[in-house]
């Protein structure tokens, strides 16, 4: 997809909101470095839900029309999470609701089905290629969610405390900068944003496709797929 698509210079389309049976399954083959440690080969099979389902947990007179997508989510034990921006606003009246409603869901349903116990969530914070957040990418934890969104992350870790390896933070860049060598540091984001007033979120294409060095795009997959972190900045 990233050859025929992003590095001829064109636009991804993103996963409209729409009939949850509708939702396609995308099976993705992801071949590894052969290192020692690594599970070579990962081989998954995944939904792609539409933002607007993850904005309408936020809020309680939604919660009917998001509940078909909620048990939706439940028949897999495996969640990632995007979240594409870390104003003080999203914060609290966004992304805290949202997890909240979540949790209280999970909890629930680990009283009839013990297996929810075995639930891991990634929650990655994507278009790191921004200048204000690059630096902060390789310790996402610390350097991004306890500092930029700090509501949110206090209370999924008072959930989900680091000992039960069911939760972890991830950063994620699509595009990548010009160059991170840093014998030939260019930090300028990768990518250029349509001037015809559409949203950035569904617009942005790749700035230079030979220089395209995507961020964090497997780490989260491969945590989820095994229980076990890559130690790899290209990954």
């Amino acid at each position: 997809m990233a050859e025929d698509i992003l590095k001829k210079g064109a636009k991804l389309a993103g996963t409209k909101k729409g009939d949850v049976i509708d939702l396609p399954y995308y099976p993705l083959r992801i071949e590894l470095p052969k290192v020692r440690e690594l599970c070579p080969t990962l081989e998954i099979i995944f939904k792609d839900f539409a933002g607007e389902i993850f904005e309408d947990l936020s809020f309680e007179h939604r919660w009917t029309q998001a509940q078909v997508y909620i048990n939706e989510l439940f028949t897999n034990l495996s969640w990632m999470i995007m979240l594409t921006d870390w104003q003080a606003s999203h914060d609290k009246l966004l992304y805290k609701p949202a997890f909240e409603k979540l949790y209280r869901e999970i909890s629930e349903r680990e009283q009839v089905n013990k297996e929810i116990k075995k639930l891991r969530l990634a929650v990655v914070l994507s278009k790191c290629e921004r200048g204000e957040i690059w630096p902060c990418r390789l310790e996402p934890e610390e350097d991004l969610f306890k500092v930029r969104l700090p509501e949110t992350y206090d209370f999924l870790r008072s959930k989900f405390p680091p000992h039960t390896n069911k939760l972890k933070f991830f950063a994620c860049s699509s595009f990548g900068v010009l160059n991170a060598q840093h014998n030939d540091f260019d930090p300028r984001p990768n990518r250029y944003i349509s001037d015809d007033g559409s949203s950035a979120d569904s617009t942005a294409f790749l700035r230079d496709p030979e220089k395209w060095q995507p961020f964090g795009l497997i780490s989260p997959i491969y945590w989820l797929a095994t229980g076990k972190v890559l130690n790899d900045p290209r990954l």
